[in-house]
């Protein structure tokens, strides 16, 4: 898995502004990057029936708290080079997010929804970002940020609310390599809430820094059956007043499996399950992380009422009353969990003892080829580590393990921490160029003791100038060890 550092970099580069158009009203046809801005003064529709496709490199930006509804088709694609953007020019007040109850299932990919806001009754006050009401959509290397469900002393889904979404026997709607970040709800469900979901796929996603007061400070799951997470990290969430700090399920009949997935660092303030609280519901667990999540009550995982667990393969404190095989509970020896990295290092005790196949009551849960994975066995956790490279998939130019890190965050707006692992005490300097090579600012350039630290950027050169929004290198060098990364700059 990629982390969300490198594989969404290049979702932001700034595109020039041809021209700009104003929407209001119903909507069809294609709104193309040439149209790009467009400035969206009023609710806007896609009727049933009808169908708006969105080009890559648009940018909507909405000129009030004004609705996205969706009765028809919205096919939204972006590509790597080129993302879509929905965003606001009020921060403050936001805008009131793409409202999907239709038929056909939307297609969401490379797309940027921040700073959306919930308003009024239900079903408004719930999913800052998105709503979906009884319809579907596959979202692929979308980014989720600083979107919120608070309106009115109330709302759930700080990001997305999904309610009734999937088929009978088949996935309908997943997430798919998406980034959840800053997002924040009154209620349950800092990221995202489900409710009478079936078979849904999180996939390869990342829940960063997303809070809410009353349970689930990722996501909260609500009477949902067959949901699914793979390879995903959630790290540093919260609830103030509920249970799980990064995932708590309510309702019931609720069936999960958490595969390959890393848990840490989230916390539930004033309840039970730091990492995640199980109340009616049936969960699985195979390898994956759960360390270091803490809870008034209780850590980690906790087993409320109703709450089953079946786990095997993870590192994690086995919670009274889970059943499973093939555990332990050590540190997993991240590269830097201040700086967000979960990657494993070299000595970590989750590197291969994982398992390849694992079929639980006929049902497999894990099926990997040797291709799939580095060692004798699958790693715990979020991350494979990388023989290559040192740290899972996460240092360019070093094959030690050692040099730079990615900053956080990326893209940056006014500043960024640069972090970096030595292996020694070392001269070293830290430099950032253009994509033509020049010289624009030096971090550093002097002796730094051997381990873990960081520099910040504020996006200025060596005379305190302001530097234009793009692209740039940052260059470390110590003794005969160069690393180098691409960081992305939004003025």
């Amino acid at each position: 898995m990629r982390s969300f550092f490198t594989c969404l970099t290049v979702l932001f580069l700034s595109q020039p502004v041809l021209s700009q158009t104003t929407v209001s009203g119903n909507q069809s046809g294609t709104w193309t990057a040439a149209g790009s801005p467009y400035l969206v003064v009023g609710e806007i529709a896609v009727p049933a029936g009808l169908s708006l496709t969105i080009e890559p490199g648009v940018e909507v930006t909405f000129q009030g708290h004004y609705k996205f509804i969706v009765n028809g088709y919205l096919q939204a694609e972006g590509t790597e080079a080129d993302s879509i953007f929905f965003t606001t020019d009020n921060q403050s007040t936001g805008w009131g997010g793409i409202r999907i109850d239709s038929d056909d299932i939307t297609d969401l990919s490379f797309c940027r929804i921040e700073y959306g806001k919930t308003a009024g009754e239900y079903p408004d006050m719930h999913g800052g970002g998105l709503a979906l009401l009884g319809s579907d959509a596959v979202v692929s290397n979308c980014v989720f940020a600083d979107n919120d469900a608070t309106g009115n002393d109330n709302g759930m889904g700080g990001a997305v609310y999904a309610s009734g979404t999937g088929g009978v026997t088949e996935t309908l709607t997943s997430f798919t390599d998406c980034l959840f970040i800053r997002n924040h709800c009154y209620g349950e469900g800092g990221a995202i809430k489900f409710t009478g979901d079936n078979f849904t796929e999180i996939t390869r996603c990342e829940f960063i820094l997303n809070d809410c007061l009353y349970g689930g400070g990722a996501i909260s799951f609500y009477s949902v059956f067959g949901t699914k997470l793979t390879n995903c990290l959630f790290a540093d969430n919260y609830t103030m007043y509920g249970n799980g700090g990064a995932m708590n399920t309510l309702g019931m009949g609720n069936t999960l499996y958490v595969i390959n997935c890393t848990l840490s660092d989230n916390s539930a303030v004033t309840g039970d399950g730091g990492g995640f609280n199980l109340a009616y519901a049936n969960a699985y667990f195979v390898n994956s992380i759960v360390y270091d999540n803490p809870g008034m009550y209780s850590d980690d995982v906790n087993l409320d009422f109703g709450g089953f667990a079946e786990i095997n393969y993870c590192d994690l404190a086995m919670p009274s009353g889970a059943t499973g095989s093939h555990n332990f509970h050590l540190d997993p020896q991240f590269v830097d969990p201040a700086g967000l990295f979960y990657q494993l290092r070299e000595s970590s005790p989750c590197i291969d003892t994982g398992i390849a196949l694992f079929i639980l009551e006929g049902d497999t849960l894990v099926n990997l080829s040797p291709e799939q994975y580095y060692g004798s066995a699958p790693d715990l956790g979020a991350y494979e580590y990388d023989p290559g490279t040192g740290i899972g998939e996460l240092v360019v130019g070093s094959q030690t393990g050692y040099g730079l890190l990615q900053n956080y965050p990326n893209p940056f707006c006014s500043s960024t921490a640069i972090s970096y692992l030595l292996e020694s005490d070392s001269h070293v300097s830290i430099e950032v160029y253009n994509l033509l090579g020049q010289l624009v600012r030096t971090l550093a350039d002097s002796d730094l003791p051997a381990g873990s630290g960081s520099v910040i950027w504020d996006g200025r050169d060596s005379s305190g100038r302001t530097v234009n929004s793009g692209a740039y290198i940052i260059r470390l060098q110590s003794g005969a060890l160069v690393s180098s990364r691409t960081i992305v700059l939004l003025n």
